[in-house]
């Protein structure tokens, strides 16, 4: 058995875990799977405001820090409470970890509430996040929707609540909700999308095609595909869509779906994947049935994924952002929340993503982030 397919059963045994780190929003209504033509998303139709932009078109690489530019002073006490969908997400704990940091750099009291993956907990870990005496709290990789009651909690007592890592504030739409978070910190999914579709045009050696593969559920997949669909279609690059698979079709069923397509269509060049767990299976998969013609791209950044790229193998790319920056941006937001600041636009603060091939691969084990040192500029807005 090659080292690549002892690596597939470790990615299988993760992939739940690393699918929803991508997602990061849980579930939205799936629409009509049995309908290869839809191309809709599947998410709550969007409030219309200037808070929505379209999405942004090339990649968000610059050569230096483009979040803030005006201070907002660390307050000198604070209690904050981070409550996580699960304390086993790592698109969870990155994020929150990265917060810690800067809590520990100004002395503030913090605690963890753990929502272990559902509801009914995640909305009970918010009332007690408001028990505890939180002055704010920050949700990490929940939906709005499945805890409303939990934010009615917050703001009957006054606390400000932040989210990060679900896709649903500028620079990606807004959900129209009875109680919502303040704000939420997330890449511009469109745009990293958008950028997908930009490597696509110029990296191709072949025909060019390209199919793509859903896995409906979830806000940043729906996005993601609406900015890719959106580059192939305005570079008039040929693509097959509509092809959906389920969670508990990754592996073995899924590769089996693929190797069908190209047996079919063999002069298909590039196969998408909206995660890399997929993807790093379809990668073994593949391979193992002899395919070496093809290209292989994701989506997250994982160290697995980058692993293979850096390697002889037929992946390519992968759509990567920096979830400490996401950290960071999240507690900037809070701080001048508190303070009684604007909040910054876009909410993300110009969270960096980039499109990772061979050419800018990080080193094993490490995961990708932009060449300047974001953390010292945060330091001077807030010190």
């Amino acid at each position: 058995m090659s080292k690549r397919i002892t690596k597939k059963v470790i990615c299988l045994l993760v992939a739940l875990t690393l699918l929803f780190s991508l997602t990061a929003c849980g579930s939205t209504p799936a629409g009509n799977t049995n309908d290869p033509s839809s191309t809709q998303s599947s998410a709550k139709t969007p409030q219309n405001s200037e808070s929505s932009p379209a999405a942004t078109e090339g990649t968000n690489v610059s050569s230096g820090f483009e979040g803030p530019t005006e201070p907002a002073k660390a307050p000198e006490k604070l209690k904050i409470a981070f409550v996580s969908a699960s304390a086993s997400l790592s698109g969870c704990i990155v994020p929150i970890e990265a917060m810690e940091e800067i809590c520990q750099r100004y002395g503030w009291e913090y605690q963890i509430f753990d929502g272990k993956g559902t509801p009914d907990v995640q909305n009970k870990s918010i009332m007690n996040a408001v028990s505890w005496g939180a002055d704010a709290i920050v949700c990490v990789s929940i939906l709005a929707s499945a805890v409303q009651s939990g934010i009615q909690a917050a703001n009957e007592a006054n606390i400000p609540i932040g989210s990060a890592s679900n896709g649903t504030d500028d620079p990606n739409p807004r959900l129209d909700l009875e109680y919502d978070f303040l704000y939420d910190i997330g890449p511009d999914y469109r745009g990293l999308g958008y950028a997908m579709a930009e490597w696509i045009r110029d990296n191709t050696t072949g025909s060019g095609k390209v199919v793509v593969y859903s896995c409906p559920g979830s806000y940043s997949v729906d996005y993601f595909e609406e900015g890719l669909l959106k580059g192939l279609k305005e570079m008039n690059i040929t693509y097959s869509d509509g092809n959906k698979f389920t969670f508990e079709q990754l592996g073995d069923e899924l590769n089996r779906m693929i190797i069908g397509y190209l047996t079919n269509n063999p002069d298909t060049e590039f196969v998408f994947l909206p995660f890399d767990p997929a993807a790093v299976s379809v990668v073994d998969g593949l391979e193992s049935a002899g395919f070496t013609d093809v290209k292989v791209l994701g989506v997250l950044g994982n160290t697995e994924m980058c692993s293979l790229i850096s390697q002889d193998s037929i992946a390519a790319a992968t759509a990567a952002y920096d979830n400490v920056y996401m950290g960071y941006a999240c507690m900037d937001q809070l701080i001048r929340l508190i303070n009684g600041q604007d909040l910054v636009k876009p909410r993300n603060e110009n969270l960096p993503y980039a499109i990772v091939d061979e050419t800018n691969v990080p080193e094993e084990g490490q995961a990708w982030v932009p060449d300047y040192d974001y953390k010292e500029s945060y330091f001077k807005l807030w010190d």
